[in-house]
C-alpha cells in the first residue's frame, strides 16, 4: 500500500487543483488574519470560507477522482494486487494532499497571526481539528458516492446535492422544524439534529469559543451548556469522526462485491 501511496501522492502534488486549493487558503487566511481585529474575528471569517468550501471540494474531488482512476483501477487489479490496498493507498494520497492543503494553506497565516495567548491556541486546534475532520468525513462520502453510483455525470450531481442539503438545506429544515414546534422543549431533539451533520459540528463548536456566541440568545445559550464543556467538545469530535469512519465501513462493504 505504501508504494502506491507514494505514487498517487507525487501524481497529486503535481496536480494543479491542489496548488489552487493551497495558494487559495493561504491568500485568504493572510488576507482575512492581517486585518482582522483579533483571533475571534478572523477564525469566525475563515469558518465561513471552509464551512463553504471544504465539504464542496472534498465531495466532488472524491467522486471525481475515483471515477477518473477507473482505467487505472482495472490494470493494477489485472496484477496480484488486492483491491483494498489499491483504494486505500489511493484514499490516503488523497486525504493526506487535501488535508495538507487545508492545514498548512490556512494554519500557516492563524498560527503567526492569530496565535496570541492560549485561548487563541485551543481556538485554532479545534477550527484546524475540525476543519480536517470535515474534509475526510465529506471525501469518505464522496467515495461512497462514487463505487455506489457508477455514471460519472449522475455520481457528480448527486455530490452537489449531498453538498447542498448538508450546507444549507439542512439548517433550513431543522430552524423550520424548531420553529413549527416552538411549545415543546426541543433542546436534546436540536442538539441530536446537530450531531447529525458535520458541517453543523463544525460550526457549532467553532462558534461555541467565539464571542459570536452571545448573539444567539436562548439557543446559544443551550449550545454553550453542552458544546462548550470539554464532553460537548468530545461528543462532538467522536460524532465527527463517526462520519469519517461509518462512510468508510459502507465503501468497504461496497467494494468487497464490486465487479471491476
Amino acid at each position: 500500500m505504501s508504494i502506491i501511496m507514494r505514487f498517487c501522492l507525487r501524481d497529486l502534488l503535481r496536480s494543479r487543483f491542489m496548488a489552487a486549493y493551497f495558494l487559495f487558503h493561504l491568500a485568504a487566511g493572510y488576507g482575512i488574519m492581517t486585518y482582522a481585529p483579533n483571533t475571534s474575528a478572523g477564525v469566525g471569517a475563515l469558518l465561513s470560507l471552509v464551512l463553504f468550501l471544504a465539504p464542496l471540494c472534498s465531495l466532488v474531488f472524491g467522486v471525481l477522482y475515483f471515477h477518473q482512476s477507473r482505467g487505472f483501477h482495472e490494470l493494477m487489479l489485472a496484477q496480484p494486487i488486492d483491491r483494498r490496498v489499491l483504494i486505500s493507498g489511493q484514499a490516503f494520497a488523497l486525504a493526506i494532499t487535501l488535508c495538507s492543503a487545508f492545514l498548512l494553506g490556512v494554519g500557516i497565516p492563524a498560527v503567526w497571526y492569530g496565535l496570541q495567548g492560549l485561548e487563541d491556541a485551543r481556538l485554532l486546534a479545534l477550527f484546524l481539528g475540525g476543519g480536517t475532520l470535515l474534509h475526510l468525513s465529506f471525501l469518505a462520502l464522496g467515495f461512497l458516492i462514487a463505487i455506489i453510483v457508477e455514471d460519472h455525470l449522475r455520481g457528480f450531481a448527486t455530490a452537489l446535492f449531498l453538498w447542498l442539503f448538508m450546507a444549507f438545506l439542512y439548517d433550513g429544515l431543522l430552524l423550520w422544524l424548531v420553529t413549527s414546534l416552538g411549545d415543546y422543549p426541543l433542546d436534546r431533539f436540536v442538539i441530536a439534529a446537530i450531531l447529525l451533520n458535520p458541517v453543523d459540528l463544525e460550526r457549532i463548536l467553532v462558534l461555541m469559543h467565539l464571542d459570536a456566541s452571545v448573539m444567539l440568545g436562548y439557543t446559544g445559550a443551550v449550545f454553550r451548556r453542552f458544546f462548550g464543556t470539554s464532553a460537548g467538545i468530545t461528543v462532538a469530535l467522536a460524532a465527527m469522526t463517526l462520519w469519517v469512519l461509518l462512510p468508510v465501513l459502507f465503501f468497504d462493504s461496497r467494494l468487497k462485491r464490486k465487479d471491476f
